[in-house]
């Protein structure tokens, strides 16, 4: 026995059909300098090419965040190869800045960043980040500090 019922009721499938007006495309929130940015990406002007400065960078905490070991604001610095100079990479800003090795230390106008016992980056002589209190130099890679 079966009923008409069934058959004339309007039926909602178990299944949904889904509209998927809107494609996404990955990577098309690049830079100028064809960076993916929502990936992390960033030029770096001493490697010439787009980096991730918090897997290949020492990270530099903020003073405030020190206590927390986030990195959420932190910042991260490279060095060049031959070591005479160093980029920083800042939180929330679209350019790195280039530091010159002066002696031991990087500076670059009102920038210093200062190597003693770790690092401590100040600007106007103010300390504004400083190495993670846990003894993390480096993200990645080997955990030997640069030679300076």
């Amino acid at each position: 026995m079966s009923s008409c019922d069934l058959i004339l009721k309007d039926r909602k499938d178990d299944e949904v059909e889904v509209s998927t007006d809107k494609k996404v495309v990955l990577g098309t929130d690049k830079d100028d300098k064809g960076c993916v940015t929502s990936a992390g990406y960033r030029w770096s002007q001493l490697e010439k090419d787009c980096i991730r400065a918090f897997e290949e960078g020492y990270r530099l905490n903020s003073i405030d965040a020190l206590k927390e070991e986030s990195t959420a604001q932190s910042a991260f610095v490279i060095f060049e190869e031959a070591s005479d100079r160093a980029e920083l990479f800042l939180p929330g800003a679209t350019t790195s800045i280039l530091l010159k090795k002066e002696g031991k230390d990087y500076r670059n106008g009102s920038w210093h960043l200062q190597a003693d016992k770790g690092y401590s980056l100040k600007k106007s002589g103010q300390v504004l980040y400083a190495g993670a209190a846990i003894e993390e130099q480096q993200i990645t890679g080997d955990d030997k500090q640069p030679e300076i």
